[in-house]
């Protein structure tokens, strides 16, 4: 079994965490996660994990039954989190279309501000919450996909205001054997014998989670940052990799919180010089820019 220390150790090496959390700890930020329930108890997630839900209501709350949702949160957050002061908001997801809509809704009027979707689905089911989602300025971070279980950049992962995130191993190599690639990638994160609550394991879902937390840290340390800005900031600070600039694996690159906590968003008004392109997969967002936010 993985100890706390390992995980904690494992990301501020291979994230730089250290010098990210000289900065912030993702204090004040919600996270929604939306998977199998968060085992609340569980102690990584020690005063954690706020009241969640179940979608539809079957009587078992958000409590997990397989241990995934817990993984995927305890990587976000708590004692061997990117984002250890951050909140988990668990959402239990296990039905149709109008039901994950209503899941989005719920977490978003609930005040989250990041909401990761480390599952499978259509796009469709989901389309209207992430609509909501995009309105009320929440970053949707979600798993591309996983090799032998997808043909490709899962449907949900291909939707619009979505961060969609592939695997890199320990050495920030993409993985063929473990991720799925396409153009709609946005960033790679670790997801290759990644240390969780239930051992080590592989997949996107542990690269979107780890994702997720740096968008907690961006979040608490940049409040006045709106969504677009967020992501802008973290795909023009990602350690690029593969072909220069965006590729079908790597997206802009390998997530670097500290490197983008460091930097922060540049001075200046008006749209990033990038950002016509940087963002065609977040749809509607790309437009939402025109407003500006001035000199900062």
């Amino acid at each position: 079994m993985i100890t706390v220390l390992a995980a904690v150790a494992f990301w501020v090496g291979q994230l730089g965490l250290e010098r990210a959390w000289a900065h912030t700890d993702g204090s004040g930020v919600t996270v929604a996660v939306l998977d199998t329930g968060v085992d609340p108890d569980h102690a990584d997630l020690a005063g954690v994990v706020l009241p969640g839900a179940e979608f539809p209501d079957l009587g078992s709350g958000a409590r997990d039954a397989s241990g995934h949702g817990t993984s995927v949160a305890a990587l976000i957050a708590g004692r061997s989190g990117v984002a250890p002061g951050a909140r988990v908001l668990p959402v239990k997801v296990t039905g149709g279309s109008a039901d994950a809509t209503e899941a989005l809704k719920w977490a978003v009027d609930r005040g989250a501000r990041v909401v990761n979707l480390s599952l499978g689905g259509g796009a469709g089911s989901f389309d209207e919450g992430l609509r909501y989602a995009a309105e009320h300025d929440v970053v949707v971070v979600v798993a591309a996909g996983n090799t032998g279980t997808d043909a490709g950049v899962t449907a949900l992962a291909r939707g619009e205001h979505v961060v969609a995130v592939s695997a890199v191993d320990r050495e920030g190599r993409f993985r063929e054997d473990v991720s799925v690639s396409g153009p709609e990638v946005v960033l790679a994160a670790p997801g290759v014998d990644v240390p969780t609550s239930r051992g080590e394991r592989s997949g996107t879902s542990y690269a979107a989670a780890l994702v997720s937390g740096a968008v907690a840290l961006v979040r608490a340390e940049h409040p006045d940052l709106d969504a677009v800005e967020v992501v802008e900031l973290l795909t023009s600070t990602a350690r690029d990799a593969g072909p220069p600039g965006r590729d079908p694996e790597y997206g802009f690159g390998v997530v670097d919180p500290a490197r983008a906590l460091e930097e922060g968003p540049p001075r200046g008004g008006g749209v990033w010089w990038w950002s016509a392109v940087a963002l065609v997969p977040l749809g509607v967002w790309a437009g939402r820019r025109a407003r500006g936010r001035g000199t900062r």
